[in-house]
């Protein structure tokens, strides 16, 4: 299923933002943490454009919470004409073992060419859910994923997901695609 999804960067620390969400009647759902192995045949996967990157790539996700686990995932994305991420579909394969899985591509030669390491928290008010990220080595994202709006097209659902992180009175960025693996790897270079 295609799923419309806008992700921000928030500029404050995580404290405030988790008191900002609360006082305003949110419910911290969960928490947990994901560490995703982005790999592709390509040795040169960096010097790719970004939609091209994706599009070579698969991931080893592994969820450490009270009942871990991993998966292989492939993220099929949907980008606009200036290279933002509109929606995505993704499949997924449950696996036994992420430590393993990764043995077995390193041991292929296939190329792990991002690691990135994010604490959730999922949030949830009425029927608006997302998720607050704090990436490791890069900051903090609010992930709005919304299936709600079924009757509206994609650029509708945006603006009203944009008005509503726009509501929530907190330190935002003005990116609302923020493309966190391509933010680490360029941040790495």
């Amino acid at each position: 299923m295609q799923e419309t999804e806008i992700t921000v960067q928030l500029f404050d620390d995580f404290d405030t933002i988790n008191k900002i969400l609360l006082d305003q009647g949110f419910k911290m759902l969960e928490n947990y943490q994901i560490n995703d192995y982005y790999y592709s045949k390509y040795d040169f996967i960096k010097e790719m454009p970004y939609p091209e990157m994706l599009r070579n790539s698969f991931l080893v996700r592994e969820i450490i919470d009270d009942h871990p686990f991993a998966m292989l995932t492939y993220k099929d994305k949907k980008f606009d004409d200036k290279g933002n991420v509109i929606s995505e579909e993704k499949t997924k394969l449950r696996i036994a073992s992420a430590n393993e899985a990764l043995e077995i591509f390193n041991k292929a030669g296939l190329n792990m060419w991002c690691n990135l390491c994010q604490d959730l928290f999922v949030y949830e008010k009425g029927d608006v859910n997302f998720a607050v990220q704090v990436v490791k080595d890069l900051g903090i994202f609010l992930e709005y994923e919304d299936e709600a709006m079924q009757g509206l097209g994609e650029q509708e659902k945006i603006e009203k997901m944009i008005t509503n992180i726009k509501l929530l009175g907190l330190n935002i960025g003005d990116d609302y695609f923020c493309k966190k693996v391509y933010m680490k790897v360029m941040s790495e270079n």
